[in-house]
């Protein structure tokens, strides 16, 4: 089965279809939680508060109650608690006085088994008669795409939940290294040497991406709990079941080497290709990455810049669905 998305190349035209898509999903008096990265202090390509207040307002018209919204993040930041991810979210531009909408950081959550651990889901979303998964699409350095699965499973999860899951996927060695070298070349950050006959973490950071385990042809690198990208799935896919009623826009502009997370994200990748817009996560990541390799003609254009794979999570989050990896993409003028 094919599931159904949209692509749309201009703002004027994304808004004009905003306000048939969002009026049939979401209802009067409804109050709808829009999921969004504000920024990190010096990163200058996450979603602008002027692009936000507008779908506010296609909101509003249909007489529902939005609210900007996000999880402090567990990394060191101003963004680590919610007194101070307001200012920075101030400094940003998005405040209630600027977008007519409240501006709530909660860490509060209601933990939820997995099969892989437990879960703490962010309640505002979880409480929210539905959710506008509003989300930059770029690179991200542990799942090589940070898209709306990533916006659900990182960004609609407490703080303890979001560290769990990074170091979930950390790694560790048994035995039985031929000495390849394959996971010092796949380690996006350069954390590991070989030494005495086996690999060693600790050249520099570990992000959790569990690439090393992916790639090991002797399965001799294991991961703390699972492979990141099987704990994201799994918080996002947990997360987005419980929503009572979801819509995602995918932004496919600025789109840069790593996340909107770090100050410089680095370079944009390739050129702008516009919205593409789905009523659910995997959907539109799905389909962001056909744009992207439409636009780019490149297979994995965010493996080439950061070694990991795009396709991991996503088709990870595809089977907890049971779904496929195939959408249905229409050209919306």
């Amino acid at each position: 089965m094919k599931h159904q998305v949209t692509y749309i190349r201009d703002d004027d035209t994304l808004f004009h279809f905003l306000k048939d898509s969002l009026s049939n999903l979401f209802g009067q008096n409804e109050r709808i939680a829009i999921k969004i990265h504000m920024g990190e202090p010096g990163n200058v390509y996450f979603i602008k508060p002027s692009f936000t207040k507008r779908v506010v307002e296609i909101l509003q018209e249909r007489g529902c109650r939005p609210f900007i919204f996000d999880t402090p993040v567990v990394y060191t930041s101003p963004r680590n608690n919610t007194k101070d991810y307001l200012k920075i979210a101030a400094q940003h531009g998005y405040t209630e006085r600027a977008l007519g909408a409240p501006v709530i950081i909660s860490d509060l959550s209601r933990a939820v088994e997995g099969n892989l651990m437990t879960y703490h889901l962010a309640t505002e979303t979880l409480d929210a008669d539905g959710v506008l998964l509003l989300t930059h699409v770029k690179g991200h350095i542990a799942c090589g795409m940070g898209g709306a699965i990533k916006n659900v499973g990182m960004g609609c999860m407490a703080k303890e939940t979001k560290g769990a899951i990074h170091k979930g996927g950390e790694p560790y060695y048994s035995d039985g290294c031929n000495q390849c070298g394959a996971c010092v070349e796949n380690c996006p950050t350069k954390n590991i040497r070989i030494e005495d006959e086996h690999p060693h973490f600790g050249c520099t950071w570990c992000s959790g991406c569990s690439n090393c385990v992916i790639v090991c042809p002797e399965n001799c690198i294991h991961s703390n709990v699972g492979l990141f990208d099987e704990l994201l799935s799994e918080a996002a896919v947990l997360a987005h079941t419980r929503f009572n009623k979801v819509y995602a826009v995918n932004v496919l502009k600025n789109i840069t080497k790593l996340c909107d997370c770090i100050a410089n994200s680095g370079p944009i990748i390739v050129e702008d290709i516009g919205y593409i817009c789905g009523g659910d996560m995997l959907s539109v990541d799905i389909a962001s990455l056909e744009m992207i390799k439409r636009v780019s003609g490149k297979e994995d254009l965010f493996a080439e810049y950061n070694v990991r794979s795009s396709w991991g999570h996503v088709q990870a989050a595809a089977k907890l669905m049971g779904r496929g990896t195939t959408v249905a993409i229409t050209d919306y003028t």
